[in-house]
């Protein structure tokens, strides 16, 4: 009998769940640099307008609205023979390693134009890799534990690549003279070694399950009908969005909480401990998910999320070693919190393939990201239009009322947030019961399918795995 499963012909063990994860350690090198030194390299060092660079990042992240759709409903529907996911490892590779390249090791002299394109070309390059491989590691196997394991792994490696780039900055500002430009060419060297070699282990190592039965022609709305009715999946991506918004909504204003209200000399250090209790700790949570399931352990570590907000309002000026000890204890929820929705998201397409014996998890985790993206914008956007309302001085201020509403938008406002983001997990449905039951409704009708179907290629679409 042909089966779903990734497992039930070529066991996903444990060494392909590694190779498979290792993908994120370079993507996980990414985002902070982005963050923390680019605005500095181009304006201090290439001299561009910090309003046009700000402009530039907002509008090369709304394109993002564009390519995720597209390229999720193009790894759901295209079908080359080398395999619909891993085939985009390639040209995500060479899209982000290009952009790294453009991005991180700008010459002198180069314009606003250049900035943008290579902007652009990495977050297309992310964009390529990610969606596909999502939706690949939704397919890996349909054990709704062995799930959470899969995704615990890639969120491993994209903590260690965190952790990397906040490691390799910190060398790198020791010598003597070392600028913003220095980091980025150190880091671009990293990520562009790291990329192709761990790109190369899943792609080679991991198998990939074959094209489901059925290939319906795409729809868009009935695709949005399909999303709509998905109760389940709705649940995830509201919640999702609302920690979001919460979560980055604080994570705004660190910077000048810590330093205004409770006097940090230095918020790296804080940081660097932040993500190294995020990966000690992320083991723990896929041992919870498993003992009392995954809505249940997001629920647990939304809720710490939300007490460690409030608490903060509490954190007296030179408090300093009070901060640091609820910012760990936040961080060792970090895993849990970007983990489990994912892991969440891939058993809420299985709804999907037991009406349809299609597999769209492309579509899912691009819609997914669309929600995230969202949260994204409104979170790092309205605390700033909260603090600019009352005058707050970003440069530093001493004033006790924008000091008290800085203290209410980082503490009271994201603990709300997160609250009701960690309700709405509580009240989640489908369980791994539930999920049992859609597991073997989707096995008795591919059983049926390719009982039934008299088509030449009918045994080649059932097969379960792609070498």
């Amino acid at each position: 009998m042909a089966t779903d499963s990734a497992s039930d012909d070529q066991p996903l063990g444990f060494w392909r769940i590694l190779a498979f994860g290792a993908v994120q350690l370079p993507l996980g090198m990414i985002g902070l640099p982005i963050a923390i030194y680019l605005a500095p390299l181009y304006s201090g060092q290439m001299q561009l307008s910090l309003q046009l660079i700000g402009i530039t990042l907002i509008l090369a992240r709304l394109s993002d609205f564009v390519t995720d759709p597209i390229v999720g409903v193009l790894s759901d529907r295209w079908r080359p023979k080398i395999g619909r996911r891993r085939i985009w490892l390639i040209f995500g590779a060479v899209a982000m390693m290009a952009g790294v390249h453009m991005l991180f090791r700008p010459e002198p002299g180069v314009g606003i134009v250049y900035f943008g394109l290579a902007v652009a070309l990495v977050y297309l390059g992310y964009t390529l890799i990610l969606l596909p491989y999502q939706a690949w590691a939704a397919e890996l196997s349909p054990d709704y534990h062995v799930r959470t394991r899969i995704s615990s792994v890639s969120q491993t490696f994209s903590i260690i690549g965190l952790i990397a780039s906040t490691v390799i900055p910190a060398y790198v500002l020791t010598r003597p003279g070392a600028t913003s430009a220095d980091v980025m060419a150190a880091l671009s060297i990293v990520i562009i070694a790291l990329l192709p070699v761990c790109a190369a282990l899943a792609f080679i190592f991991v198998p990939e399950p074959q094209a489901p039965i059925r290939k319906a022609p795409f729809d868009i709305r009935g695709a949005l009908r399909m999303l709509a009715a998905n109760r389940a999946f709705l649940n995830v991506t509201l919640l999702v969005l609302i920690a979001t918004v919460g979560e980055v909504f604080r994570q705004t204003i660190t910077v000048f909480f810590a330093r205004d209200v409770v006097g940090v000399t230095n918020i790296g250090i804080v940081y660097f401990m932040y993500f190294v209790a995020a990966l000690i700790v992320m083991p723990g949570w896929v041992w919870l998910a498993k003992r009392i399931e995954k809505h249940r352990a997001l629920t647990v570590a939304l809720t710490i999320v939300a007490l460690t907000n409030a608490a903060m309002f509490l954190v007296p000026q030179g408090g300093v070693a009070v901060f640091t000890a609820l910012f760990v204890l936040k961080g060792a929820c970090y895993g849990a919190v970007l983990m489990l929705p994912h892991a969440m998201v891939a058993d809420t397409a299985d709804i999907d393939t037991a009406e349809t014996l299609d597999r769209q998890q492309g579509l899912f985790y691009a819609a997914l990201a669309m929600v995230q993206k969202l949260g994204y914008a409104i979170g790092s956007g309205l605390p700033l239009l909260l603090l600019g309302a009352v005058g707050y001085m970003s440069a530093g201020e001493q004033r006790a009322e924008p000091l008290f509403a800085l203290t209410i938008s980082y503490s009271l406002i994201p603990c709300a947030l997160v609250l009701v983001a960690a309700l709405m997990a509580w009240r989640y449905s489908l369980t791994a019961d539930r999920h049992s039951a859609i597991r073997a409704k989707i096995d008795a009708r591919i059983a049926a399918e390719t009982a039934t179907d008299t088509r030449p290629d009918a045994a080649v679409d059932a097969t379960p795995l792609r070498p």
